[in-house]
């Protein structure tokens, strides 16, 4: 009797079980299809806008509108540069701004933006609109339009050195602060003799220079990224100390070049003129020359301290072909930089007057 009714109880259970366990699968049935249903209508909802929430938008908004980098067309680089010049007409400074942005690499997108947003101020009026639109049909094909007022300025290599110079901006300045000189007119010989290199190895100048971000260093008849000769570096450490040479920058510079006691001055002279890693010593030696150039000009009567294209020129030609007169003009050896002949004279004045890097070696304002 008790046997048959425990059968009995464990058939009860069993099927309780099954309808317990059919329930339970057909409950997670439902819940899967109800998240699956849920997704489907917010898909859809999406699709037609159905979540947009309604708010107060501002009346700024469009000011803020970021365009994408698809929207632009093709030769929009220089729809841009004629933009901004057109900008310039009315606000410089701002035109200045989005320029030094452009030089940083910016996109299209960003710039146009930038452009879009100064606009604003001169909506309405109908010449500005005017110029402004005119640029929508500026293409490579009918305007080769230069990025800057010299064309030396607009290649590669002024872009490779430029960053160099930014990145060496400190050492550039202690050498020329010992030196007593322009930060801007010791570069003017550096760019020379850099200028020179890469127009004669252009192929080693996209291979390598290029790449790896580095000013060329010079090896055979000049060294170091200066091209100084060692016969030259020799004669500036020996005008320091001479009181009679007219080269004679006075007792508070005799000891600037000075070596430790007991250094082989011929090895170390070399050392210093070809470290790349450490060019402080280049570029004091070139500030130091030209220096010693400005004190024989001034003894024989003549003012070249603002004189760019005369310093320059001397730093390339040396210290025999210096020969103070009134008449002093722009020389030195031809260079083809942006398919323009320029001197070593040439680019040392154009570079001081241009503009290029004045936030970080400026003019001399009282010249």
């Amino acid at each position: 009797m008790n046997i048959k009714l425990v059968n009995l109880f464990i058939k009860k259970m069993s099927i309780e079980n099954k309808k317990r366990g059919k329930s339970v699968f057909m409950f997670f049935i439902y819940v899967f299809a109800f998240v699956g249903l849920t997704f489907a209508a917010v898909f859809l909802a999406m699709q037609f806008n159905l979540l947009n929430v309604k708010g107060s938008a501002s009346s700024r908004n469009s000011y803020f509108d970021i365009k994408k980098v698809s929207s632009v067309k093709q030769d929009s680089s220089l729809t841009v540069v004629c933009r901004i010049n057109a900008l310039g007409r009315y606000a410089p400074f701002t035109a200045v701004n989005i320029y030094k942005t452009l030089t940083n690499g910016a996109s299209d997108a960003l710039l146009e933006q930038m452009i879009s947003t100064a606009s604003k101020r001169f909506a309405g009026d109908s010449s500005f609109e005017s110029t402004m639109k005119s640029c929508d049909n500026t293409n490579a094909e009918s305007v080769n339009l230069p990025m800057t007022a010299y064309s030396w300025a607009d290649t590669d290599e002024w872009n490779l050195m430029k960053g160099v110079f930014i990145r060496d901006q400190e050492v550039i300045k202690k050498a020329a602060h010992d030196a007593n000189i322009s930060p801007r007119l010791l570069l003017g010989g550096v760019i020379g003799e850099q200028f020179r290199f890469f127009n004669n190895s252009r192929e080693s100048f996209k291979k390598y220079f290029e790449p790896m971000k580095i000013l060329a260093s010079l090896s055979k008849f000049s060294f170091g990224i200066a091209g100084l000769k060692p016969e030259t570096a020799t004669l500036i450490e020996e005008h320091l100390k001479d009181k009679n040479s007219p080269y004679y920058l006075g007792p508070e510079m005799e000891n600037v070049l000075d070596y430790q006691e007991g250094a082989d001055v011929v090895s170390e002279q070399m050392s210093r003129i070809t470290n790349s890693k450490d060019p402080y010593y280049s570029y004091l030696y070139v500030g130091l020359f030209m220096r010693q150039i400005e004190a024989q000009w001034a003894k024989a009567g003549y003012d070249i301290s603002y004189r760019p294209e005369v310093l320059s020129t001397l730093y390339n030609l040396g210290f025999y072909r210096s020969v103070p007169k009134p008449d002093a003009q722009a020389g030195g050896a031809v260079i083809n930089v942006g398919g323009i002949d320029y001197t070593f004279g040439d680019l040392g004045y154009e570079f001081y007057y241009s503009g290029e890097l004045s936030d970080i070696f400026p003019l001399d304002t009282k010249q």
